[in-house]
């Protein structure tokens, strides 16, 4: 036990050695390359007090923080965190009131109910609907793809659909506000309001869906298309 513990030390030994040699015969360590860049807070100038204090300082030279974005999107009609504004709370304007039970208020209804979408966001989709696809560098890439490859490389934003003004009505979705298809307007204006914000990725698809229900002929056409050829 003595001789394998002694030989298990010297191993330890070697390789200690063997890994810092360079640094004792005058060549110098490989230096270390930083794992991590310095971005965020400089804690180093906040130790050595550049800034006349030791107060936070950030290598951006500013700092926001949630609580200031919050109040730039507040500030701007938007809302953060799918909760209501401060104004909007105060006039009830789209958002679930608070419950109240003796002196503690609680906004239980936006655990449940909460919404990003206002009038602002409705307004910014429509706006983001209308530009459509208006970055030069990207359209240029279109035209050299459909050259090459018979199809665009970019489309449109996606718009969600989401939050029409009037909502939806009842706790359930029908079949019409899921598949957006009600051609006997079951639902539409009734217990579904559809969204008029645009649908990009369905206007530049075209003319893809046939009309009315799938008929027979079409449903075997498409089940037969995938099967295998009979030799």
């Amino acid at each position: 036990m003595k001789r394998s513990s002694r030989a298990c030390t010297l191993t330890a030994l070697l390789g200690a050695a063997w890994v810092s040699a360079p640094a004792f015969v005058g060549i110098g360590a490989t230096p270390r390359q930083e794992q991590t860049a310095m971005h965020g807070y400089r804690l180093d100038n906040m130790l050595e007090k550049k800034q006349g204090d030791g107060t936070l300082d950030v290598s951006e030279g500013f700092w926001i923080g949630e609580r200031g974005f919050m109040k730039s999107q507040n500030a701007q009609g938007f809302r953060y965190r799918m909760r209501a504004t401060p104004e909007e709370v105060k006039n009830g304007i789209e958002t679930p009131g608070i419950w109240q039970l003796g002196p503690f208020k609680i906004k239980l209804g936006e655990a449940f109910g909460g919404t990003g979408n206002n009038d602002k966001l409705r307004d910014l989709k429509r706006k983001l609907f209308k530009e459509g696809l208006n970055d030069p560098k990207k359209i240029e890439e279109n035209e050299y793809w459909v050259k090459r490859y018979g199809h665009k490389r970019w489309t449109p934003k996606y718009i969600n659909q989401s939050g029409a003004k009037g909502g939806e009505k009842g706790l359930l979705r029908g079949l019409a506000a899921w598949s957006g298809y009600d051609p006997l307007n079951e639902e539409r204006g009734k217990t579904w309001i559809e969204a008029d914000y645009g649908k990009p990725w369905v206007a530049i698809k075209g003319d893809v869906r046939l009309p009315g229900y799938v008929s027979k002929e079409q449903m075997e056409k498409e089940m037969n298309s995938g099967k295998l050829l009979k030799k």
